[in-house]
């Protein structure tokens, strides 16, 4: 249980009698209490977090300040994904949103606001929010909150919370063969059902041993990240004509990989809930 008190025109030390009286006077002293304040406010509210046994989580919103009191053990998670490359924050935030309980908070630290701007688009995308940015020296952060998925407002909106990548290029373009599967984790940890369509020379990654050549110094070898978007869930096809023309059968494809004909290709490609991706 969160609640938030708009004290913005209070000044300190006013702000933090006010915070005082309301942190004494909660019939619940398990929850969490979120003031909006002006710059400058937040001014002796590390004294009052102190004196009640809370801990004081301080962000910037725009022109605002939010201070946060967070009962003991209750304390966000700190994720620091500064020297991570794309999309491995995405995916790491993701998964541990994933498994937090609505109303819980992370504090998610980046080197660039661009892999913040990333991270909250797959964030909002999952249903939950970003309650707050700001910076520390040279680094930036975002503090977000998990919240339940909404449905569409109206059944006229369609909903793309399934993603088909198509791959037709194969090992061959070792760049589109890695954002196959990459791109594919994403969505995985937006919460998003994944087909992944393997056609003409794509269809050859579904081989066995195929992809275990593949290998950049920043990713881990592509045959294991094959293995590990099977196991998150995906679903792998490999197109059975492209199949016949390479003389793969089906006994010849990666565990967790199946063939399928044109009409389940075109099928997911002429459904308007799917977002097709074409690497």
């Amino acid at each position: 249980m969160v609640k938030t008190i708009n004290a913005q025109g209070i000044r300190s030390p006013n702000a933090a009698i006010l915070a005082d009286n309301v942190i004494k006077n909660l019939d619940d002293t398990n929850e969490e209490v979120r003031f909006i304040l002006s710059p400058g406010a937040e001014e002796g509210m590390e004294n009052v977090a102190h004196k009640h046994g809370y801990t004081l989580e301080v962000t910037k919103s725009g022109n605002l300040i939010e201070a946060g009191m967070i009962p003991s053990g209750k304390t966000m998670k700190e994720i620091n994904v500064t020297g991570d490359v794309c999309p491995g924050p995405v995916i790491t935030v993701g998964n541990i949103i994933a498994n937090l309980t609505v109303g819980e908070r992370i504090k998610v630290i980046a080197a660039s606001q661009e892999t913040l701007d990333d991270i909250t688009m797959a964030i909002q995308s999952s249903g939950s929010g970003v309650i707050g940015q700001g910076t520390e020296g040279e680094l930036h952060y975002l503090i977000a909150e998990k919240a339940e998925k909404q449905e569409a407002a109206s059944s006229a909106v369609v909903s793309r919370d399934r993603v088909v990548i198509a791959q037709s290029n194969g090992i061959g373009n070792a760049e589109r063969a890695y954002a196959t599967f990459l791109f594919s984790q994403v969505a995985l940890s937006m919460g998003k059902e994944v087909t992944i369509f393997l056609l003409m020379d794509g269809a050859g990654i579904g081989k066995k041993g195929n992809a275990k050549g593949v290998k950049h110094p920043e990713f881990e070898r592509l045959d294991h990240l094959m293995e590990d978007v099977i196991k998150a869930g995906a679903t792998v096809y490999v197109c059975e004509l492209s199949a016949k023309f390479r003389g793969i059968g089906a006994d010849d494809l990666v565990e967790g990989v199946r063939l399928a004909g044109a009409a389940t290709y075109l099928e997911l490609l002429s459904n308007p809930a799917n977002a097709v991706v074409n690497f």
